[in-house]
C-alpha cells in the first residue's frame, strides 16, 4: 500500500520576529492614514481600529545550499490588515475597501494616491540576521469579513511578506 506523504512545512520563526516588528512599522507610515491612525498588532477592539494579524508563521519556500556552507532560503510570512468601523455607508465601504487593497499595493511599492498625492514606497527597512526584505504581495483582497449584531463591520485584506535568509553553516 502506497502512503501520500506531504511535504512537511518548516519553519523560520526568528524571521517572524524580525518581521513583525517591521511589517508594524511600515503599516504605521502608510501615506494613507490620518494623524492619529496606528495599526496595534494582533488586537482589536469591539469599535473602531485597525490591527495587523500575524497568519501562521513565517515558512520557508525554497532552500539552497552551496558546498561552502551557504545557505539561502526564501520565506513567506502571511499577515492581514483588519480595519473595524461602524454605522458605514455604500460609499464608506467602498472607501475601506479601496483604502486596504492600496496600503496593500504601496507595501508592494506600487504608487498610490492618498489625501490628494502620489506616494511610493522607494525600499524596504533592513532586517535582523541576515535577513532581506524582498517583497510584498496581496494575497486576497480586501473584504467584509466579519459584521456583528451591532452593524460593526471588519474589513481584511491578506497580505505576505517574501524575504530572503542567508547564512553559513
Amino acid at each position: 500500500m502506497a502512503e501520500n506523504k506531504k511535504e512537511q512545512l518548516r519553519y523560520d520563526p526568528e524571521g517572524a520576529q524580525a518581521l513583525t516588528g517591521v511589517i508594524c512599522r511600515l503599516l504605521d507610515e502608510y501615506p494613507g492614514l490620518g494623524p492619529a491612525e496606528r495599526f496595534a498588532f494582533a488586537t482589536l477592539g469591539a469599535g473602531d481600529g485597525m490591527a495587523m494579524f500575524p497568519g501562521d508563521g513565517a515558512v520557508i519556500e525554497s532552500e539552497t545550499r552551496s558546498v561552502t556552507g551557504r545557505v539561502r532560503q526564501v520565506c513567506r510570512y502571511p499577515f492581514a490588515a483588519v480595519w473595524r468601523g461602524g454605522g458605514l455607508t455604500e460609499q464608506s465601504r467602498s472607501a475601506v475597501k479601496e483604502r486596504l487593497d492600496a496600503l496593500g499595493r504601496w507595501l508592494g511599492r506600487q504608487p498610490v494616491t492618498a489625501d490628494g498625492g502620489s506616494y511610493r514606497l522607494e525600499t524596504y527597512p533592513p532586517l535582523a540576521g541576515g535577513r532581506r526584505l524582498l517583497g510584498f504581495s496581496i494575497q486576497s483582497p480586501a473584504c467584509l469579513a466579519q459584521r456583528d449584531e451591532h452593524q460593526t463591520e471588519t474589513w481584511a485584506v491578506e497580505m505576505a511578506a517574501r524575504y530572503e535568509n542567508i547564512f553559513y553553516l
